[in-house]
């Protein structure tokens, strides 16, 4: 491996490493929230930093695919997850450690308990929107475009792979189950936003 792959695979990896942490902290926020319009709202802050700090999100890079590359992809997807564990872990041992576990169980044990068909449905949306959220800034640069698309996949359901990372992180609820569902959710949130890229880019290209 030459040293220009080594820097380029070190730069993405420590950029995907912070987008993990972006996402947990949308997701501690959407849980000290009592109002989940309000938490839905503040969650989009990861988004929000990642696509102006330009950093690499699975669920942002993944419609994307033929222009990054799966080596990257993978860095990514592996830095999100390392992101996730250092800072769920780490607010475990804070005084809301005890709180946000409360909260991020039950969450967790729904998500466990659906079907895979569900699950992988549920994902492909997330996916739709996330590509929709980046696709939409890097053209208007309209936050906006960044804050809806989140606020809807939240109040909706839909499943964010990076931010599950991070509820089960919160909830100490990793299992061979649990890695499995999240490559479930990778693939489906790859699905939609593959989806949205083909026929976004054949029905109203970038000018």
């Amino acid at each position: 491996m030459n040293r220009e792959l080594l820097k380029d695979s070190y730069e993405v990896f420590v950029k995907a490493v912070l987008a993990g942490v972006m996402i947990c902290f949308g997701c501690i926020v959407f849980m000290m929230c009592e109002m989940k319009i309000k938490g839905a709202t503040l969650f989009s802050f990861g988004l929000l930093t990642i696509v102006c700090r330009e950093l690499w999100l699975y669920t942002g890079k993944i419609g994307y695919l033929r222009q990054v590359g799966f080596r990257r992809i993978v860095l990514t997807i592996l830095g999100n997850l390392a992101g996730s564990l250092l800072l769920g872990s780490a607010v475990g041992v804070t005084r809301y450690g005890e709180k946000l576990r409360g909260v991020a169980e039950p969450l967790v044990e729904a998500k466990m308990a659906d079907s895979l068909w569900s699950i992988f449905i549920l994902s492909i949306a997330c996916g739709v929107m996330m590509y929709l959220a980046v696709d939409s800034y890097r053209r208007s640069k309209s936050w906006l475009f960044v804050i809806l698309p989140v606020v809807i996949f939240i109040m909706s359901g839909f499943e964010h792979s990076i931010a599950n990372m991070g509820y089960f992180t919160i909830a100490s609820a990793w299992s061979a189950k649990a890695f499995g569902y999240i490559l479930l959710m990778a693939i489906g949130n790859g699905v939609g936003s593959a989806i949205m890229n083909v026929t976004t880019y054949k029905l109203n290209p970038p000018q």
